[in-house]
This record gives C-alpha cells, sequence and structure tokens, in this order.
C-alpha cells in the first residue's frame, strides 16, 4: 500500500509524536523517582529538625531538674555528718566535748571504729498471725480478714522494699557525771542536727552513789551538780557514775554540681 504525501507527513508527525513521547517518559520517570525519593528524605529531615526542636527546648528544664536533685540530695546528706570528719577523732570529739560541756559532765575518753558500709534497716512489727484459725471462722463478710490486711499494708510494703547503705562508724564515749547532767546529755545526743543512733548506754551505778549513801546511813545530796559526801570511815563518795555510751553515726558522700552548660564533644 501506497502512503500519499499527506499520509507521509502525518504518519512522520506521529512517529515524531512518540520519539518525543518516549524520551519524555525515559527522561521524565527517573526524575519523578528522584521527586519523590528527595520528599521522602525531606520529610524524614523535617522530623529530624522537628525532635531535635524539641529536646532543645526541653533543655532548660531539664537543667532545672538536674540542679534542683542535686540540691535537694545534698540538703540531706547535709544532715549525716561529713566523710572526710567521721573518721577523724578530732573532728568527731568537737561535736561530743561541746555537748559535754554544754550539759557539764566529763568525758574521760572515747574511741572511734573503723567506718564500713551497711545498709540501713526499715523499723516494722514482725507479728505472728496466731488467731488466723478463729478470725477466718468469725469472719463471715470478710471484713476481718480486710481489717486485718490494711492493719500489715505498711509493714508489707516496708518488709519488700530495697534497703539503701551508708557509711557507718561506731563511736564509744566513757563519760562522767551526775544523773541529772547524763540525762542532758543523753538527750542531747538525741537532739543532735546530724544522723545519730544511741546503741547502748551502760550506767556503771545506776544510783549516782545513792545507796552508798543509804548503806552508810548519810544524807546524800540531790543535786544536778557534782558534790562530794563521805561513807563510812572517811570514805568519799560523789553522787555520779560512769557512763559507756555507743553511738553509731552515719555519712554519705556529697553529689558535686553537674555541669550543665557545657555540651560534650560528639564520638566519633
Amino acid at each position: 500500500m501506497k502512503l500519499n504525501y499527506r499520509d507521509k507527513i502525518i504518519a512522520a508527525f506521529l512517529i515524531a509524536i512518540a520519539i518525543f513521547a518516549m524520551s519524555f517518559f525515559a527522561l521524565i520517570k527517573p526524575k519523578y523517582k528522584d521527586i519523590k525519593a528527595h520528599e521522602k528524605t525531606l520529610s524524614e529531615v523535617k522530623k529530624t529538625k522537628q525532635d531535635i526542636e524539641d529536646k532543645i527546648a526541653k533543655i532548660p528544664k531539664l537543667k532545672e531538674t538536674i540542679i534542683s536533685t542535686q540540691e535537694d540530695t545534698n540538703a540531706i546528706a547535709d544532715k549525716f555528718v561529713p566523710v572526710n570528719e567521721v573518721q577523724d577523732p578530732v573532728a568527731i570529739d568537737k561535736y561530743m566535748q561541746k555537748f559535754a560541756e554544754d550539759c557539764h559532765v566529763k568525758i574521760k575518753s572515747a574511741e572511734l571504729s573503723k567506718s564500713k558500709v551497711s545498709p540501713i534497716s526499715y523499723y516494722y512489727g514482725d507479728f505472728s498471725d496466731s488467731i488466723n484459725d478463729m478470725r477466718k471462722s468469725a469472719d463471715i463478710d470478710g471484713s476481718l480478714t480486710k481489717e486485718y490486711e490494711k492493719s500489715l499494708a505498711e509493714q508489707n510494703a516496708l518488709s519488700q522494699r530495697a534497703k539503701e547503705s551508708v557509711i557507718q562508724t561506731q563511736y564509744g564515749i566513757n563519760v562522767s557525771g551526775t544523773k541529772a547532767n547524763i540525762w542532758k546529755y543523753l538527750e542531747a545526743l538525741k537532739k543532735f542536727d546530724k544522723y545519730v543512733q544511741v546503741n547502748s548506754v551502760n550506767i556503771s551505778d545506776y544510783t549516782f552513789g545513792k545507796k552508798a549513801a543509804e548503806d552508810a546511813n548519810v544524807s546524800y545530796p540531790e543535786s544536778e551538780e557534782e558534790t562530794t559526801f563521805t561513807v563510812g570511815e572517811g570514805t568519799e563518795m560523789k553522787n555520779t557514775s560512769d557512763v559507756r555510751i555507743v553511738v553509731t553515726l552515719y555519712s554519705v558522700f556529697e553529689m558535686p554540681k553537674p555541669d550543665v552548660e557545657t555540651v560534650p564533644a560528639a564520638e566519633g
């Protein structure tokens, strides 16, 4: 079949359009894919940018939280005997000597034991439910069991709580004084502004000389001040007693102030 001139022109035009279309799609399709890929990358970059901006916005609040935590922690630590003092007999003696002077007792000697790290136990009653069977028999609506379990809620919570460890140092103090002043000294230890526990108090003469006076049938000086009296054949006695007191001092390390301004260098 022969084509006339007009048909040839149309065929040539169609071929040109086909070639153009093929070239267009051959060039545009990869570009289209690139555009889609870049759009996805742009979306991810925008999300990363937003995440970074959100983190930057949180930095001031985070700084405040870190500083506040450090201050609160050290406020608690301030109630403990400083670690650098607890093993220094001179520093500890300053505390105890002041109490002795204020309460008018004499410190005869003192010994400081080696510090050790030990857990602090929680104080709670360890009860044995010896009437459980009778309770069950009478517990028609379950109220007795609920009431009993409620009474043990705090004990159960404390028994399951993790125990924290602190530095503990025992300090033995041998003092001498009248009954009233020894009592004042013990009260001063209780009111000590550092964490301390009185472990034991051993009084050599619980009557502070009163029994010796009664046995000798002589008048006993009821005085807060140290007083000498005579019993027997010119034997002198005092209204005082030697007392051995053992206390435990508690210490923790103070948290250093964190550097919240310096940005660490990136690794790699």
